[in-house]
């Protein structure tokens, strides 16, 4: 029989992909009155851009999802106030899969990368109408934290379970070396000034050039 499997491409840069491989018999094996969700939780490290999604979606490439956390694309790690972000969508066969990408880390003197682990996803199975009430409170709260859970947890039976039980991902994101920063900040200034001395050099000669041929039919 198969099981769940999940995995990041590619592994180093900016700009990642999550897939997670659901074989057919995962979805028929869910119960009768349950929904069955992928829940994905990322440090701060990484972001997933809710526009991208909804295209997606509109594509008829994705399914829907809900997602909690700082979206800002251009926040570096060092600027985002929130802690994890949180991801939910349905379980379906198949190869679920969705881009999320890495902010800007803060920069590091031995390394040019910085390493970030992603944890693996984790099933929620909740189910309507029963009698039993054994969830796991404090395991829910907790994964969605510091987020309010989206369900009913006085009327639905809520179980959680890891979607495998495999080490979490690692990718590596390229940092800046603040030891660059002396050689880097002049000849950025040097620059800034060369291309205002070109630009304004070549707005002058724009200028005169009318009132040259101005005096010379005179």
């Amino acid at each position: 029989m198969q099981s769940l499997t999940t995995s990041i491409t590619p592994l180093q840069g900016f700009h990642f992909t999550f897939q997670d491989n659901i074989p057919e018999q995962k979805k028929v094996e869910q119960s009768a009155g349950c929904n069955v969700y992928v829940l994905h939780r990322f440090p701060k490290d990484v972001f997933v851009d809710p526009y991208e999604l909804e295209q997606r979606v509109l594509d008829g490439v994705a399914p829907t999802f809900k997602i909690w956390g700082e979206t800002d694309l251009e926040l570096p790690v060092s600027s985002v106030k929130e802690g994890s972000s949180v991801l939910l969508g349905p379980l379906s066969a198949g190869v679920l899969e969705f881009p999320f990408h890495a902010r800007y880390p803060i920069p590091l003197s031995n390394d040019t990368h910085a390493t970030i682990d992603i944890q693996q996803p984790t099933l929620i199975s909740v189910c309507k109408n029963t009698q039993s009430r054994d969830t796991d409170h404090q395991v829910l709260h907790a994964l969605f934290s510091p987020y309010e859970v989206p369900f009913d947890v006085k009327e639905s039976q809520i179980s959680t379970r890891p979607f495998t039980h495999d080490s979490p991902l690692t990718i590596r994101v390229p940092a800046g070396n603040p030891n660059h920063i002396q050689f880097v900040e002049p000849i950025t200034l040097l620059a800034v000034f060369v291309s205002v001395y070109y630009i304004g050099r070549a707005m002058w000669k724009s200028f005169r050039r009318p009132q040259q041929a101005h005096i010379k039919q005179e």
